[in-house]
């Protein structure tokens, strides 16, 4: 009953803004050819060579967010347990991403990565220009369409990364739990790469971004993604600095569009 009534009263707090709309704010229209409800990724997370963390991103539902109609998006990680008592993961992410816009509405956030932990829960109104963690009762102006980090991941998606050439640079505004910081994706090369599922035709992008948790980490972060309509993400590799950390695709169902990448075996 407790923990109904602290869900029911953040509820309210969230959606008791009086503050008037940004003058002649307008909600953005972004097509979105890449994802859609029922698509489920898989990977497995690898540490010298050894499968240590599965993940899964799913779109798993539409649903309405302060009457706008959204996806509800989720990311989880756990290790397999025969890990679990040298360095226990499990992490939890949930966004709800403007269905005609492509930016995010709510983003919920549940970390436990050995004796770390770190949980947040933030509201946007992009209309205000405001930015809102509920569990730790801030607030701080945003620029309108800034991203959570999730979200940003299939922001990108929608883009026409096939045009861009090397060499490119997407500049983002990233949420946090207390600022907005820059975020910027690098296009870096295309590559064909060999996976469990098949060759495939690749865009290697590389996210530049602070934070905890998911992509956070001091050294190069690598993503290969599908170089057709859905940009699936085929790899992720980010060094660290005991070696690197290698997320390779497992599965794939849900797809919006054919696997086109996909090299003729």
């Amino acid at each position: 009953m407790r923990t109904a009534s602290l869900s029911f009263l953040l509820f309210l707090a969230a959606s008791a803004f009086a503050q008037s709309s940004v003058d002649g704010f307008e909600y953005r229209v972004v097509p979105n050819n890449a994802y859609a409800v029922g698509e489920r990724l898989k990977y497995g997370i690898k540490y010298a060579g050894v499968k240590a963390v599965n993940t899964e991103i799913a779109v798993v539902k539409d649903t309405v967010v302060r009457g706008r109609e959204c996806y509800k998006i989720e990311y989880k990680a756990r290790t397999v347990p025969v890990f679990d008592n040298f360095y226990r993961v499990d992490d939890r992410y949930e966004t709800f991403i403007d269905k005609q816009g492509q930016f995010p509405h709510s983003f919920k956030q549940q970390i436990r990565e050995g004796k770390f932990a770190h949980d947040e829960w933030m509201e946007f109104f992009h209309d205000k220009g405001l930015a809102k963690s509920l569990l730790h009762g801030r607030e701080f102006p945003m620029e309108p369409y800034a991203q959570d980090i999730l979200s940003a991941y299939f922001y990108v998606r929608t883009m026409d990364l096939r045009s861009m050439k090397d060499g490119s640079i997407i500049e983002l505004k990233n949420v946090s739990d207390k600022e907005v910081i820059p975020l910027k994706i690098k296009i870096r090369n295309r590559d064909l790469i060999e996976t469990d599922l098949g060759v495939f035709r690749a865009i290697v992008v590389e996210p530049i971004v602070q934070g905890v948790g998911l992509f956070k980490s001091d050294g190069q972060i690598l993503i290969w993604m599908t170089d057709d309509e859905n940009k699936i993400p085929l790899r992720i590799k980010i060094k660290v600095v005991v070696g690197s950390l290698m997320a390779e695709i497992e599965s794939m169902e849900g797809l919006r569009n054919p696997l086109k990448s996909k090299m003729q075996e």
